[in-house]
């Protein structure tokens, strides 16, 4: 489903507030330093943790949670949950090194995929940053001669959900018949195109909530991207800012969206996808016998290699689906 897009400022000339150095309480008034890294700087021998009978000290602590990306550590709402994580997934892997298992089969193989997978996304990260292309990529030229892939749209949104037929009315979020939904969507279109306050609507009338109470804001999307759904593309393609869509159908529902703003992506922000995209586009199988792949094994769940963000991006949303 479509999902959301992503100071104060204090008056006077008097200066800041002096930092307190790293190795003193963080205030006079005896406020207690908080936090992994703070703690691990201020006292890195400090015991923070036991677990099975070995004492963790905060700056063990601290290379430990440091193998976790930061979007995933920022997640967790309990660091000792994913401290305790880390040093058991350390521990049975160094277990599993002592019996030789990264050099059996299937261990071995995964673990190769792994690093391949590993260093084919630092690679595209690479390139996606780096201020040079490749040989015989020109970025500037892919995006003066595909301008409809970097115009985007900022969207406001309207969803009217249904139930599929068989659905346990006790786990429908809504008992709505998919007929009854496109007339709801109908109506709320027509008050719309008479002169209805989308975002007031958006509040009182969207299933989506999390969009309705912002009054419909869904974000910015560029059309260019491969996972914006074909019918949603097709529909922002044709409207202007300002203007609202038909119902779109959507699984579980119907969108009506209004088009708030229409921009074009700069290039400086759209090169590194560019570059990401020209690079994986070079590998596109040509396929010349198709009796080699047909097979009626289930397909392997090998990884994925989408282009990662480029920096300076704006950032991601999530295509329109439910």
């Amino acid at each position: 489903m479509l999902a959301l897009a992503q100071g104060t400022s204090s008056q006077g000339t008097s200066s800041p507030p002096k930092t307190p150095p790293a190795n003193t309480p963080a205030s006079s008034g005896g406020l207690k330093v908080r936090g992994p890294e703070a703690i691990a700087q201020q006292d890195p021998n400090r015991i923070v943790a036991t677990i099975n009978g070995k004492q963790i000290t905060a700056q063990q602590a601290v290379n430990m949670l440091k193998q976790v990306p930061d979007d995933q550590r920022r997640s967790v709402p309990n660091l000792a949950n994913l401290l305790e994580r880390v040093y058991m997934m350390d521990q049975f892997a160094n277990q599993a090194e002592k019996l030789k298992l990264d050099q059996q089969s299937p261990w071995k193989e995964r673990l190769e995929l792994d690093r391949t997978q590993l260093l084919a996304q630092a690679y595209m990260t690479q390139m996606g940053t780096n201020s040079s292309a490749p040989a015989g990529i020109d970025p500037q030229q892919y995006y003066n001669s595909h301008p409809a892939d970097f115009e985007q749209a900022k969207l406001s949104g309207i969803l009217i959900a249904f139930s599929a037929p068989g659905t346990p009315a006790s786990g429908a979020k809504t008992t709505r018949t998919e007929a009854e939904a496109l007339q709801k969507a109908n109506d709320l279109e027509k008050k719309i195109k008479d002169g209805g306050d989308f975002s007031a609507l958006a509040r009182t009338d969207s299933d989506q909530q999390q969009s309705a109470v912002r009054g419909g804001d869904l974000g910015t999307y560029t059309l260019g991207d491969p996972n914006l759904p074909p019918d949603i593309k097709t529909a922002i393609s044709k409207l202007q800012a300002g203007q609202v869509s038909d119902p779109i159908r959507v699984p579980g529902g119907y969108f009506i969206l209004k088009v708030d703003s229409r921009t074009k992506l700069p290039f400086d922000q759209a090169r590194g996808g560019i570059v990401q995209k020209m690079e994986v586009d070079k590998y596109k199988i040509q396929v010349q016998d198709p009796d080699f792949f047909a097979s009626s094994a289930p397909n392997p769940k090998l990884p994925s290699l989408q282009p990662t963000a480029p920096a300076q991006a704006p950032p991601a949303t999530k295509p329109p689906s439910q």
